[in-house]
């Protein structure tokens, strides 16, 4: 009689620890995809388009440094060949902005993403983000 309670609870032990060892496994894939051989996204490669210094509309100015991120390998090569268009584009949308659409970190996060949308007209949907390395106005 002893002999099978003791072979109950060896066997109750190993289903236990294949259990927790399985639960641990499949909480790794499920709540930390990362390391379960997902790829994290890579960031494309940055590109300087200059300074640029611009009146604003109202007597203001504002100067920047613009820097883009493409959107892969192949982003590089197309946005420096289209340099010179990027920059005009810059200097139109900049142009037309009053110092209230650039001097709050909301107003700036809209004039990025109207940056991002105008500059990928120009450069074909190869830019991922817009930074802005320097910001000043006044």
């Amino acid at each position: 009689m002893k002999h099978k309670l003791w072979s109950l609870l060896i066997v109750a032990a190993l289903v236990g620890v294949v259990l927790g060892a399985g639960g641990t496994l499949l909480a790794q894939k499920v709540f930390r995809p990362g390391q379960a051989g997902i790829t994290p996204k890579q960031d494309g490669p940055l590109v300087s388009i200059g300074e640029f210094t611009v009146n604003l509309r109202g007597g203001a100015f504002l100067k920047t440094s613009i820097t883009l991120e493409g959107t892969d390998a192949a982003a590089g090569p197309i946005l420096q060949a289209k340099a010179d268009f990027l920059k005009d584009k810059v200097n139109t949308v900049l142009s037309n902005k009053s110092l209230a659409d650039v001097e709050t970190p909301a107003a700036r996060e809209i004039l990025r993403r109207e940056l991002l949308s105008q500059l990928n007209q120009v450069a074909d949907g190869y830019i991922r983000n817009v930074l802005f390395l320097s910001f000043i106005y006044q």
